[in-house]
């Protein structure tokens, strides 16, 4: 998960109609969030429907509020239904400082810890653990196969990284950077990937994504 940039352009339907999910709505939310997942920063091809950031049934006066509509996976999004409405918003937060999201080989798990402690860090720490490990780490065959995609997504990243730092080629690098396009998927997990193997200097460039840096 990582900071996402909205369009100050706000669809039409949203004004002209009672509907939030017009097609001009999603079209500019595929284009603004690059066709992924808001959360788990999948690939959506066909199956995304769009998440209502503060739920329907919490916040109906959101319904159609530009800043409160994201797309989301079938799966993110049935499983966030209106349970996590006090979470840290992606568009006012840099997610991936804010959050450390790792797989954790040895305990077979995704590790997530906020960097700040207050309540929408906390409540958005359990909504990530939930959908990547299950209740009480217990994980149902969604879930299950959720946290495998994601695992095995990330030993192809490490080893691309590895094979940087074993031979530092220009070749070797661009392949590590083009998996840092903003296009790519699963950038939380590649950042802090990218931090814990002291690369941040390398890859300053690749990794700022939807926010401003000032370089010190």
């Amino acid at each position: 998960m990582i900071r996402e940039k909205k369009s100050e352009e706000v669809p039409l339907s949203l004004s002209a109609t009672a509907r939030y999910d017009g097609e001009d709505v999603k079209r500019q939310l595929l284009e603004d969030q690059h066709e992924k997942c808001y959360i788990c920063e999948r690939k959506l091809g066909t199956d995304f429907q769009i998440d209502h950031f503060k739920s329907q049934e919490n916040y109906s006066n959101l319904r159609q509020d530009w800043r409160n509509l994201f797309l989301a996976c079938g799966y993110c999004n049935g499983k966030k239904s209106d349970r996590f409405d006090n979470n840290i918003s992606p568009l006012d937060v840099n997610v991936e400082d804010e959050i450390e999201q790792r797989i954790d080989f040895n305990h077979n798990k995704a590790s997530f810890r906020a960097v700040i402690d207050d309540e929408q860090h906390r409540n958005t720490v359990e909504m990530l653990c939930r959908f990547y490990n299950g209740k009480q780490n217990k994980r149902l065959i969604k879930e299950e196969r959720f946290f495998d995609e994601a695992k095995q997504k990330m030993i192809s990243f490490l080893r691309k990284v590895y094979n940087y730092q074993m031979d530092s080629t220009r070749e070797n690098r661009d392949i590590v950077a083009e998996e840092l396009s903003v296009e790519k998927e699963m950038l939380g997990f590649k950042y802090w990937i990218i931090l814990d193997c002291h690369l941040k200097d390398e890859f300053i460039n690749e990794i700022k994504w939807n926010k401003e840096w000032t370089i010190k």
